[in-house]
């Protein structure tokens, strides 16, 4: 039984490839770039480019179990190719943004949807994730936190159940070694809900000073998301977080009634890579 790990130095991908590696299952890494992958010992890499259909039988032969990022761009002629291979299940990484009201509005949520809707069109067992606010987010304000600039953020008073990626980590290990979570969509959270502001003061705590938070114009976010995403993409960002409630929220989709441990908070991601922000 061999596991492939799509999108391998992805965060998530790399952190579940390590985990089930330390767990003693087989696994394979695939990337674009399998040259540029960092892997443990024993781990084989191969390339996988949803561009090229001559990657994939390569990247599947005598694979049972995938773990997939949701990449729209040649999805369909990959499911087609991983069942003559064997394939069995898919875990896809997906977004909770494809449960928004009119998702089909949102290019965000569109990208998610279209491999989603692939998948389950296929005879495979698939199991969906669809985290939320990643705690890796914080990720962005870290140069600026440096610099002792004011973070910016749009809609900083948006509140999202902010997940750790070793709690996505857990349920994709728990999907893809088991059948608990076969043919099911799952909307993943961590275990409090938070602000943009609440994390930012949180990570001023951290650093024993004040950081100060501003509220750029839209226009200012979409033009600096824009350098990084395709503009559509840029601005679905911005939509989703206009979404989000800014009253008081239960965490209710909290990993932990999935795997039976509390979840991390942020906090513990913030103390794990506080280095970032000195």
């Amino acid at each position: 039984m061999t596991l492939l790990i799509t999108g391998a130095r992805g965060g998530i991908g790399a952190g579940l490839l390590r985990r089930l590696h330390e767990s003693g299952h087989r696994v394979r890494a695939a990337s674009r770039a399998p040259e540029k992958l960092d892997l443990p010992a024993g781990v084989s890499a191969v390339p996988l480019d949803l561009a090229d259909p001559t990657t994939f039988a390569p990247a599947l032969a005598g694979v049972t179990d995938v773990f997939l990022y949701a990449e729209p761009a040649g999805i369909e002629a990959l499911l087609t190719a991983a069942i003559p291979a064997g394939v069995r299940r898919v875990v896809l990484l997906s977004s909770d943004s494809a449960a928004l009201p009119g998702a089909e509005h949102n290019a965000l949520a569109r990208h998610h949807l279209r491999v989603e809707r692939a998948l389950r069109a296929t005879p495979l067992t698939a199991t969906v994730l669809r985290p939320g606010g990643f705690a890796t987010m914080a990720r962005h304000w870290a140069e600026s936190v440096r610099a002792g600039r004011p973070v910016e953020q749009a809609y900083p008073d948006a509140r999202l159940d902010v997940i750790h990626p070793d709690d996505i980590v857990d349920v994709a290990e728990l999907a893809l070694t088991g059948g608990r979570l076969d043919g099911e969509t799952i909307g993943l959270g961590g275990p409090e809900v938070l602000s943009f502001r609440d994390q930012v003061r949180m990570l001023g705590q951290m650093l024993n000073r004040p950081l100060e938070l501003r509220e750029p114009t839209r226009e200012r976010v979409a033009v600096h998301l824009g350098a990084h995403v395709p503009a559509p993409l840029a601005e679905s960002v911005l939509d989703y977080w206009a979404a989000l409630p800014t009253g008081h929220r239960e965490a209710a989709r909290s990993t932990q009634r999935l795997t039976g441990r509390p979840g991390r908070p942020f906090r513990r991601w913030a103390a794990d890579n506080l280095d970032l922000f000195r």
